[in-house]
């Protein structure tokens, strides 16, 4: 009954429509979207739905930004971890119609804006753009500012590169494509001064890739951190550099209306300080600065190295006090504070990576503008201290019985720690390696308890200078004088580069400031010498080496070793260790000596630099003396050409290693090859025209008298001199043959004459002997027909 009725009106209803009519639907109400307020910092930021808009105000188009990106967290064994740097540029927006560009400033070439030059420099030097996006909205702000905001949701979470890895990263990691459906943005943050992305991204991995995520997972996923920081409007004033004292640089080619020829710049980086009260500075009173350095210490770090840490870096405050500055660095443990982020580049710290790698690295961060720091992560390894306890062991056990285990104590490790990060923060306060520090120092000093306790045995720590291997148990030499420190020249460098200077008005005035400063502070010793990283010819400039006698100083060494390496069982041994310590240890003691035997190798062919301004007499330079270099050849025949066999003659060896005289035979061919390389006779050929120098035919009748002195004995050779034999023919051979220097062609072809002639001249009483002896002569005989030319013959 019911649905009739209802049926029934339903159609009284229609039939009392107008014929044609539409029935009329409901429209909803409009509903205004309204966004999330946007939080306010360097870019206002707004975060709505799944976008992230920039707020850029009108004033920051053109202004410069240190962008730099850094792994949050990263694969496992991809070799890279979380605070390592991924990218850095200097970036700036640029408004081009409804678009906003993001643009690369390039700095390899600059004019001063007021020269007429300049506008060719600006028609030359086009920056790239990075990236584009539309404008989304205009914005007037409360105080009449207008802001662009634009959608940068798709750089972020994309592939651009300066956001992201780079090529080189990936390729290293054999990562291919985005995936854009597992890579987002985390947050954003922004601050005053800058602003904060962090993002995920997820890669394809190719099928070459070796990560445990590429095999399993075929993607591999990490966290990023990019940084926006906001730079001075006005730069710091630039220092030009000066090759007499370290630091690292900023390099351009400078163009002005005056100059006749394009100049070459180089202006180091340092940190911006400034005294708080200039007057009392000028009147020489130790005077704080605006800003001091501050680095904070990764919470990640072992409590128990943190102490150590902190006080490598405070260490840095007594060379800062030859600059005029007091309390001008410092380092504080991590606040418990959620505002702070570690990735957060207005803070400098000291990372703590969980890694294998043994060792440590100091970089920084600066305005290419004018060399300023803006800031530094250090990259602290925790497998450094295998580093530490390997040197340390090897260099120091006959002098320090703290030394003898195969876990040192706290205490112990701790000030190894404080020293490398001394070293490291050196390199963030802008100072490269000074590898010729520790020539300052005579040998026997070395050796002098009272001088070298209360001097050091280096005269900085930016050498590679570990350990005072020279002082012998009999010295009785404490801590102090076997551990490096910030010495005369750290703080002869520090004073060079961060000197306030209130009344100069440029960099030139500066520059001539500080090169009377210099002239007249080189003139009080070697200690104040900058000898460079080491990779020229210079031997007083080497790693690992002490004193200004490698010859000398390599002979107490070697004492040291042959006490040590009969200990090294009883000093390594721990219960139920298959013998891991005690390969180690031997290792060490091994690469030791190899290094002994380099040191005095880079006498042979090299050169000392002295660098000078025009007002300086004397040559910049001069080839190692010839009485030197024949010294430093003779120790080698002595201590290398003939076999070291104390080296393999412990009888836990047979423990340890298969062939021992092939484990030590790499030391001898590693110096073999270069004595007889092209380089080396080209070296001492265009040497030669200098007083006193060594003469390439000397060479070559020193060099082939020492080598193949079993000739003239008839004695039988053993494994060790047949290879040395066989390993200077070959390499002569192509170095004659094959190489395209000229110099050194026709004493290579000596050489092997002069082998020959011994070779005939030799008469061994052993089968074994003559048998060799033929092989070789067959060797140069084919090289003379041209039939051979040193390597390998099919």
């Amino acid at each position: 009954m019911n649905r009739t009725l209802v049926l029934g009106l339903s159609l009284s209803l229609m039939a009392a429509m107008p014929a044609g009519a539409k029935k009329k639907k409901a429209i909803p109400p409009v509903k205004k979207e309204v966004r999330t307020p946007a939080r306010e910092g360097l870019f206002n930021v707004q975060h709505w739905k799944d976008k992230y808009y920039f707020q850029i105000p009108d004033s920051l188009l053109g202004r410069l930004f240190m962008v730099t990106t850094r792994y949050v967290s990263t694969p496992v064994d991809a070799g890279l971890y979380g605070g390592e740097l991924a990218n850095e540029q200097v970036l700036y927006f640029e408004k081009n119609g409804k678009q906003i560009l993001l643009r690369d400033k390039m700095y390899d070439v600059r004019a001063d804006s007021t020269d007429a030059i300049y506008r060719a420099v600006l028609n030359s030097t086009e920056d790239p753009i990075m990236a584009s996006v539309k404008i989304d909205s205009t914005i007037k702000s409360q105080d009449g500012a207008l802001l662009y905001s634009i959608d940068v949701t798709s750089w972020f979470n994309g592939d651009q590169n300066v956001f992201s890895l780079s090529n080189t990263a990936k390729d290293r990691m054999g990562l291919s494509g985005i995936q854009r459906d597992l890579s987002y943005i985390n947050y954003i943050h922004t601050y005053p001064i800058n602003t904060e992305i962090v993002t995920t991204k997820t890669f394809s991995a190719k099928s070459t890739s070796k990560l445990p995520a590429a095999r399993i997972a075929g993607n591999v996923t990490l966290r990023m951190n990019t940084s926006f920081v906001l730079l001075p409007r006005e730069p710091m004033r630039a220092r030009y550099f000066d090759p007499r004292v370290g630091y690292f640089t900023e390099e351009f080619a400078e163009f002005n209306d005056h100059q006749q020829d394009v100049k070459r710049r180089k202006v180091i980086t340092r940190w911006r300080l400034v005294p708080k009260d200039v007057e009392a500075y000028k009147r020489g009173e130790l005077v704080e600065p605006v800003k001091p350095i501050v680095f904070y210490i990764d919470p990640a770090t072992p409590q128990q190295w943190r102490k150590y840490l902190i006080m490598g870096v405070n260490d840095w405050n007594k060379a800062f006090e030859t600059a005029g500055f007091k309390n001008a660095i410092e380092a504080r443990e991590w606040p418990n504070d959620s505002t702070m982020s570690l990735e957060d580049a207005r803070y400098s710290v000291i990372r703590y990576l969980a890694s294998d790698i043994p060792n440590a690295y100091g970089p920084h961060v600066s305005d290419p503008r004018s060399g300023e720091i803006i800031e530094s992560h250090v990259g602290w390894y925790h497998n450094v201290m295998s580093l530490l306890h390997g040197w340390y062991q090897i260099q120091a056990g006959m002098i320090d019985a703290r030394a003898r285990k195969p876990k040192f104590d706290d205490e112990l490790m701790g000030q190894l720690i404080r020293f490398v990060s001394s070293h490291e923060i050196g390199h963030t306060l802008g100072l490269r390696h000074n590898k010729g520090a520790s020539w300052a120092t005579p040998v026997d000093s070395l050796r002098n308890k009272a001088w070298v306790e209360k001097y050091g045995h280096t005269a900085s720590i930016m050498d590679y200078a570990r350990f005072n291997y020279v002082a012998q148990p009999e010295d009785n030499i404490g801590e102090a004088g076997i551990f490096p420190r910030i010495n005369d020249y750290d703080k002869w460098a520090i004073n060079w580069g961060y000197r306030y200077f209130p009344d100069a008005k440029t960099e030139e005035e500066e520059r001539l400031i500080l090169n009377k400063l210099t002239i007249a502070q080189l003139k009080k010793g070697q200690k104040y010498w900058f000898g460079g990283e080491g990779s020229d010819d210079d031997p007083r400039a080497q790693s690992e080496d002490l004193g200004n006698d490698a010859m000398k100083a390599s002979d107490y060494g070697i004492m040291n070793l042959k006490r040590e390496i009969n200990k090294l069982p009883e000093w390594n041994y721990e219960e139920g260790d298959m013998d891991v310590n005690l390969l180690t240890a031997y290792k060490d003691l091994r690469d030791q000596f190899a290094r002994y035997c380099n040191h005095v190798r880079s006498y042979i062919g090299g050169m000392y630099h002295n660098y000078k301004s025009s007002e300086e007499q004397g040559a910049v330079y001069t080839p190692v003396d010839r009485a030197t270099q024949r010294r430093a050849l003779a120790w080698l025949n002595k201590n290398l050409f003939k076999e070291p066999a104390w080296l393999i003659s412990p009888a836990y060896i047979q423990r340890l290693i298969r062939v021992p005289e092939n484990f030590i035979l790499i030391i001898g061919c590693d110096v073999i090859d270069d004595l007889t390389s092209a380089m080396t006779f080209n070296l001492i050929s265009k040497h030669s025209y200098a007083p006193g120098s060594y003469k390439p035919m000397e060479y070559v009748n020193d060099l082939a008298g020492y080598i193949f002195s079993s000739t003239t004995s008839n004695i039988k050779v053993n494994l060790w001199t047949k290879t040395l034999q066989r390993r200077t023919i070959n390499n002569l051979v192509k170095a004659w043959r094959v190489t395209l220097i000229d110099e050194q062609r026709p004493y290579c072809l000596a050489a092997l004459q002069k082998i020959r002639s011994m070779l005939l001249a030799a008469h061994p009483a052993d089968t074994d002997t003559r048998t060799h002896y033929k092989d070789l002569l067959m060797q140069i005989k084919l090289a003379m027909e041209g039939k051979w030319d040193g390597k390998a013959q099919k």
